[in-house]
């Protein structure tokens, strides 16, 4: 313990924690600087200039005693104390100038206040345990009972004062703002004088056992290590609040786990242990107790941020001594510790020792690390088989720890507690860590959580809350169109079409305050999105080409906020439709904003019922042949350019996929026999028949096999993931392209559980005669489901119904008929093609013309939905060819923001976003950000709350 003097302590508890507060908060400050009056700029300086000089003034000290070889001075100690305790102080009173209230809570995950809290704490606590080993030389005795008493003495004495009927005696003497600044200055003094005799009455009882020879009180070690834990975790847990054991929740965060309580009761066994003449039991002890070391210094973290209420609990609420608890164990594990290393040394070497010391040390860290790289291994795996599959490797998972990983992640978005600050759902530090390990500090919608569990868990779907704000078109009531303006110029020089369309929105019910005008319109093929803006308070905002996650985030933090504020969105809302969203349309006041269109030929844009024709000239040439990128892989064909393609007919032929998840395993008798009725047998024994079983997991039987005799030896698990079979089968389709083309029949007992999104539009280039596939059921009904478009839903035409026939519709083969690369629906409308589906690209940018680097990347799109393997791959370098390129995307979304503060929070969570996995979400929608340190969520201005409370309580019970 001594070594605590050594000056190069303050490296490390000031230094290093300086350095990281003042790089969050400038981060902090980066944002929201645009928005704060001078007032509050001076005073983010003036904090700022104080800190930099107590930092500097501590780390020149330490230097000072450094070179000197001496220990940390009494002088320090006490100049430590009051300084920092000080500039805390005043930083807390200055809590509405730092960040003021017009300042959006979205655009601070983190009050300032509580990285200052957080990261000068550790700067008191050295200062306090070195000023209790100046002031307790070993040499001299001590009354533990008068020391005690002192420290009995300091709440005592702020207990009669709030209970006196006359409040706080000062206030009838001195004027009411003096009598406040004494009574905080006595409660902080009052505060570091009390946590004080607290560790010195520890220090005095280790001191009067002998030192590091002899063993501390057995009576004192049971009771620190493990009677209070044991009894502070279950507080914590509610067993004196009424809710003990009904919710995974606490005071101080979530230790309800039975890991706790062990860990508990083995360090206090461990502790209490008396030293083995056996040298290597001995040890043994050593390393055991250095293992849970981990655990002590993780309780003193947690509660070191809470040491400024530990007077105040104790005062109010009895058991707050219990918060004390890990400031004295820490003092006495380390003391166990020293005494271990001082009796061993004679007999094992110092290299040996301090291997098992820091082995020990790390153990428990280096355990929750491979547990959480675990998880994040089988989360990474179940999100990548779903949503980004490489379907030339088979995927086997452990769905036992993805169930395990998928609960620690709702109890992370667990909101039930949310309206009861001092409760949390989170483990303190440890949270932290899983989502910044496991979820790169991202997060994943609840929709994505329950599509998971159906898939590897077999679970049931259920009714979770969308991911996003729901998008329609305007009801009557909502803001509409009142006006359109379009206007279009050739580029004779990249031979395309540049057309700019503005709307003018209003409401048409003028009493409505805030409504948000939403829209859906249908791009056609060929056309890309090359500019955005809309007009706020008399100017007109270009929209920032930003990550589409990141982007719609911002916009829905802009949308919750009380504040009337300008932003507008337009992105994708699938391969081929984009969603328009502008907020606010506020009374009789109409909003104007618009966006650019490029395009090759002619085309009819559908808004809001409003037939927009852009492009008619009829000077310009026609398209009647294909357009390439300049790379070649990408290939525009046109309507006219099509109908030049020759005409082919491919053979159809039935592919079944047979529902095998654990839900239907008393089904699959009868499978055969629907099939035979439904199909006959001839069919069934046709060579060219497939047969796929479905559960979780995706398997082909091979052609020829028994596909009865795989069927009754399959071994199901989890849900009947039809979407992913579904996909397997077009994209093997569309990779190679062959003269025959599967019609897919699902044999299942009812759609109603497979997991099936509503469309597979972005893979339609795979089923160019027909999007249908059919669902056979229970009762041998046989529907017709629709690929492109709703397909939970069976078609109601009236064919839906019938047996699909072996009519060949024709397609148009691709650059020719001899070797075909594609197929093309003989519609009559243009098509962006690839040239090489099989084949890998990139998304780098095409020379020629911002419409020709459309074409390339729209192409890239397309491919990328054939090769979901190379999502994550891929996905920054497309984002940032979109940027580069100023044309709009699936990946990217144009956001129209009002002021500085808001582009710059956009920054910080787009990069937040682009370092995270692709198919790992923001949030729901509203700010869900992991806990950052145990204060979060504004608790640190709990510490705030409490102490001016208490002042503004005894000075207003009796008015002077």
């Amino acid at each position: 313990m001594r070594n605590l003097l050594h000056p190069k302590w303050l490296l490390l508890v000031n230094t290093v924690a300086i350095v990281v507060l003042v790089l969050l908060s400038y981060g902090q400050f980066n944002v929201i600087q645009s928005l704060l009056p001078t007032s509050s700029v001076q005073t983010w300086a003036c904090l700022g200039g104080g800190l930099a000089g107590l930092a500097a003034s501590t780390l020149m000290y330490a230097l000072w005693q450094l070179r000197r070889r001496q220990e940390v001075s009494t002088l320090y100690c006490v100049l430590t104390l009051a300084g920092y305790a000080a500039f805390i102080c005043l930083s807390v009173s200055l809590a509405d100038e730092l960040v003021p209230r017009a300042v959006p809570r979205w655009m601070v995950p983190t009050d300032p206040l509580v990285y200052l809290i957080t990261f000068l704490m550790p700067t008191l606590a050295h200062a306090g345990y070195a000023l209790v080993m100046r002031l307790t030389p070993a040499d001299r005795e001590y009354s533990v009972l008068i020391n005690v008493l002192l420290a009995l003495a300091v709440p005592g004495v702020w207990f009669v004062l709030i209970m006196l009927p006359g409040g706080f005696l000062l206030e009838n003497i001195l004027p009411a703002w003096l009598s406040g600044g004494l009574m905080v200055t006595g409660l902080v003094v009052g505060t570091i004088g009390f946590l004080f005799y607290v560790v010195r009455v520890v220090y005095i009882l280790e001191l009067r056992r002998g030192g590091y020879g002899r063993e501390f009180s057995l009576l004192w070690k049971v009771l620190l290590g493990t009677v209070l834990p044991v009894l502070g975790l279950l507080v914590n847990n509610g067993l004196f609040w009424g809710g003990f054991g009904s919710a995974e929740a606490g005071i101080f965060g979530n230790f309800t786990s039975q890991w706790f309580y062990g860990l508990a009761v083995l360090n206090g066994l461990l502790l209490c242990l008396p030293a083995s003449s056996n040298r290597w039991l001995h040890l043994l002890l050593l390393f055991g107790r250095s293992v849970l070391l981990s655990y002590t210094f993780y309780f003193f973290l947690v509660f070191l941020p809470f040491l400024p209420l530990s007077l105040l609990a104790v005062i109010i609420i009895g058991t707050g001594f219990l918060m004390l608890t890990p400031l004295v164990l820490l003092l006495v594990h380390v003391r166990e510790l020293a005494a271990d290393w001082k009796l061993l040394r004679p007999v094992f070497s110092g290299r040996v020792l301090l291997l098992v010391l820091l082995g020990g040390i790390g153990a428990l860290p280096l355990l929750i690390t491979a547990r959480y790289l675990f998880d994040q291994y089988t989360l990474h795996q179940a999100l990548d088989y779903r949503y980004a599959p490489d379907y030339r490797r088979r995927y086997d998972l452990d769905e036992s720890a993805l169930a395990r990983t998928l609960a620690v992640v709702k109890q992370h978005k667990d909101r039930t507690n949310r309206g009861d600050v001092m409760f949390g759902s989170h483990v303190p530090y440890l949270s932290l860590y899983f989502n910044w390990l496991v979820l790169d500090n991202l997060t994943l919608s609840d929709t994505k959580i329950a599509d998971l569990e159906q898939v590897f868990l077999g679970a049931l779907s259920e009714d979770t809350e969308p991911t996003a704000r729901p998008f329609a078109t305007p009801t009557p009531a909502a803001p509409a169109i009142t006006q359109v303006t379009t206007k279009s110029t050739y580029d004779v020089r990249h031979q395309s079409w540049v057309s700019q369309v503005e709307l003018r929105v209003a409401n048409t019910d003028t009493t409505l305050r805030d409504g948000e005008y939403t829209t859906l319109l249908n791009l056609p093929a060929g056309c890309w999105i090359g500019d955005y803006y809309l007009d706020m308070k008399g100017r007109r905002e270009h929209g920032i080409l930003a990550e589409k996650k990141a982007a719609a985030w911002v916009y829905a933090q802009i949308l919750s906020e009380t504040q009337v504020r300008d932003p507008g969105l337009l992105t994708y809302q699938n391969d081929h439709q984009l969603s328009l969203r502008v907020y606010p349309v506020v009374g009789r006041t109409s909003r104007v904003t618009g966006f650019q269109l490029l395009h090759k030929e002619p085309v009819v844009l559908t808004l809001d019922g409003r037939a927009l024709r852009l492009g008619q000239a009829p000077e310009v040439p026609a398209v009647t042949a294909p357009v390439l990128a300049s790379d070649g892989e990408v290939a525009y064909v046109s309507g006219a350019a099509k109908q030049r393609l020759p005409l082919v007919q491919r053979r159809p032929y039935y592919h079944f996929l047979l529902d095998v998840s654990a839900r239907q395993q008393q089904h699959r008798q009868v499978y055969a026999r629907h099939l035979e009725q439904q199909f006959g047998p001839k069919v069934l024994r046709d060579t060219s028949t497939r047969f796929t079983l479905v559960d979780a997991y995706v398997t082909q039987v091979p052609a020829g096999a028994d596909w009865q005799q795989q069927l009754t030896g399959h071994q199901s698990r989890g849900g009947f993931y039809l979407e992913g079979a579904l996909r397997q089968l077009l994209v093997q389709a569309h990779r190679r392209p062959r003269a025959t083309y599967p019609i897919p029949v699902v044999v299942t007992e009812t759609l109603t559980t497979a997991v099936l999104g509503s469309d597979l539009a972005e893979l339609q280039a795979a089923y160019p005669e027909s999007d249908r596939f059919y669902v056979l059921d229970a009762n041998q009904q046989l529907t017709a489901h629709a690929l492109r478009q709703n397909s939970h839903k069976p078609l109601t035409d009236s064919s839906a119904t019938s047996l699909p026939t072996t009519t060949r519709p024709k397609v148009r083969a691709w650059p020719s008929a001899i070797r075909p690369l594609a197929y093309l629906a003989d519609n009559g409308t243009a098509e962006v093609v690839l040239a090489h589906p099989a084949a890998p690209m990139r998304p780098a940018l095409a020379a020629g013309g911002r419409w020709q680097t459309g074409l390339q990347l729209h192409g890239y799109q397309q491919w990328q939905a054939f090769h979901p393997e190379a999502t994550d791959e891929q996905r920054v370098p497309f984002v940032q060819a979109s940027f580069r390129a100023g044309i709009l995307t699936p990946f990217t979304a144009y956001l129209a923001l009002e002021n500085q503060a808001q582009k710059a929070a956009l920054q910080r969570k787009q990069e937040q976003v682009l370092s995270g996995k692709a198919a790992l979400d923001v949030d729901e929608g509203e700010s869900n950000q992991p806990t950052a340190v145990p204060l979060d969520d504004y608790l640190g201005l709990l510490v705030v709350a409490a102490i001016g409370l208490a002042a503004w309580h005894l000075l207003r019970r009796h008015p002077v």
